[in-house]
């Protein structure tokens, strides 16, 4: 038994909320955003290759939105902010939320319903 099964529209919704994020992210940020999320999420060690100035800025932004969104500081916005146009940063946060959301749920359901999904 997966979530898709268990409630389809929610999954749907979800599912639908990703496809748009494919759309309007650059496709390398939201493969970044999935590589930090999954990692972090899934408690590996290895944080990954963080090859640029732009990759270790915009995990910087990810790793806070998931340990603490409340404790984001201007700073951290800031410098991630700077790579993207006019409302682009909004989409970015947008989607690694529904990224985030997406990996919990496969994890936890995983975990719970005995599958792997």
């Amino acid at each position: 038994m997966s979530l898709s099964d268990l409630q389809p529209e929610a999954m749907a919704a979800l599912d639908a909320a990703y496809a748009r994020a494919t759309e309007v992210v650059d496709p390398y940020f939201l493969y970044l955003a999935e590589s930090r999320i999954e990692q972090m999420l899934s408690g590996s060690d290895s944080p990954g290759a963080l090859v640029t100035t732009q990759d270790l800025e915009l995990s910087e932004l990810v790793d806070q939105m998931l340990i603490d969104v409340a404790g984001l500081d201007d700073k951290t916005a800031k410098r991630a902010g700077r790579y993207f146009d006019d409302g682009g940063m909004a989409d970015f946060v947008t989607a690694s939320y529904i990224i985030e959301a997406r990996t919990r749920l496969r994890i936890m359901s995983d975990r719970l319903l005995g599958g792997k999904s």
